[in-house]
């Protein structure tokens, strides 16, 4: 079993036994959870919870102290379970230290704005060659391009139920395609139950936005699994590697092919979300639940890059490659939101460095995708707007702006 589904079990023990009154067996549980996965902010709290309710109250200070140092943030000072803690200055210097994570780090700059937006713009892409970006929308089942230094936003893709949610974007210059991860979800205009677990690989052609081909996760016998195509990278011979975040599966459209192949399906795949492509025939994929993985495309096999000590990569989104070989990552599955790049040593046989570019800006509410763009720098969504569609039937919004952040990279010298 994964490291992190064994952690997480493990903590699902632990709370179990924690609301039965079992003391020892909550801690054992929660102490055993951590030291396989001290990355998983959640378990941290839920060991320092169990470590307070054993009277370890010392013990439960240095475990947020942790938490703290990964420059995450939880409201512990409100919580019941750290009740016996308020009266520590230890335990208040700690809660200063979670504040103070979520103060602003990195410019905040945002590039621009998309106005009276109604769907849910969740994928970007830029086209060296005109200078477009072009943004999947999940809620409108459409492509938009936002054109020219006024940047109005023009519906790209013809209107209809041609395509699905539109998630991620990827360019592929050569042979003229914008190809779009496209899947059924709750979010979706005129989504219905029925349509649930269906997704597809969408073929664009970038010169008129014609809907060219849609190709579909094909179930086999037994599936039940919630298909979600999130995001795709295309590789140097066009092949395009899809990741499925709701099922343990990397699909491959082999280059001229003509169906989704199952490429690779590992108990590693918990959530799968952002990919790049590396030489050597090397993935880098993000999975929300379990962190960075490395996939060897050639032998078909998996390992997962360990967080730096005093770091955590759980919560990672979108993924781009920097011409330097570093990783720009989203990171939205923790608090505060933040725009990380993660530096590989060798062939991506480990992670390096973690380095926090972007931080808990309030424009950067829920961020979803990025790419890097205009003048080599890294643009991504600010919010995506996942809660406005909560609950709504799939009903566009009134319109609203969202903002389209711009992190700037170093340059190469010349």
């Amino acid at each position: 079993m994964p490291s992190a589904a064994e952690a997480m079990k493990l903590a699902r023990e632990g709370a179990a036994a924690g609301d039965a009154g079992e003391v020892a067996t909550y801690l054992e549980k929660m102490e055993a959870a951590a030291a396989l996965r001290p990355d998983f902010p959640r378990i941290l709290v839920n060991l320092a919870a169990a470590q307070v309710a054993a009277d370890r109250l010392a013990d439960a200070v240095a475990t947020l102290d942790r938490l703290a140092a990964l420059g995450l943030h939880s409201p512990v000072e409100k919580s019941a379970d750290f009740k016996a803690l308020r009266g520590r200055k230890d335990f208040q210097a700690v809660v200063k230290k979670l504040a103070a994570n979520l103060h602003p780090r990195g410019g905040g700059e945002i590039g621009f704005t998309l106005r009276e937006v109604t769907g849910l713009i969740e994928g970007i892409a830029w086209r060296e060659k005109t200078g477009q970006f072009f943004f999947g929308d999940v809620n409108g089942r459409a492509v938009w391009v936002r054109e020219g230094k006024e940047g109005a936003l023009r519906r790209f893709t013809p209107g209809g139920d041609d395509l699905l949610g539109v998630f991620g974007l990827a360019i592929d210059e050569a042979a003229g395609t914008l190809w779009a991860a496209t899947s059924a979800v709750a979010a979706m205009r005129g989504f219905t139950p029925d349509q649930d677990g269906t997704a597809a690989l969408a073929e664009i052609d970038l010169a008129n936005g014609a809907v060219r081909r849609t190709i579909p996760v094909v179930r086999v016998a037994g599936d039940q699994q919630s298909h979600v195509l999130g995001d795709l990278a295309v590789a140097a011979d066009g092949a395009v590697f899809v990741t499925d975040s709701g099922g343990p599966t990397l699909w491959r459209l082999a280059a001229g092919g003509a169906a989704l192949e199952r490429f690779m399906e590992s108990e590693e795949f918990l959530s799968l979300q952002g990919i790049v492509l590396l030489p050597g025939e090397v993935a880098v994929v993000s999975d929300h639940a379990n962190g960075l993985l490395r996939v060897d495309l050639a032998a078909r096999s998996v390992r997962r890059l360990e967080a730096p000590a005093g770091t955590s990569l759980i919560g990672l989104d979108g993924l781009a490659l920097e011409p330097d070989g570093k990783i720009l990552a989203v990171q939205n599955g923790l608090r505060p939101n933040r725009i990380l790049r993660l530096e590989l040593e060798g062939a991506a046989d480990a992670v390096a460095s973690v380095v926090v570019l972007e931080s808990g800006h309030i424009t950067m509410a829920a961020p979803s995708l990025g790419c890097i763009a205009t003048g080599g720098d890294f643009f991504f969504v600010g919010n995506a707007g996942w809660t406005r569609f909560e609950d709504t039937e799939g009903k566009p919004t009134p319109p609203r702006q969202v903002p389209i952040f711009r992190t700037k990279l170093p340059k190469p010298k010349k």
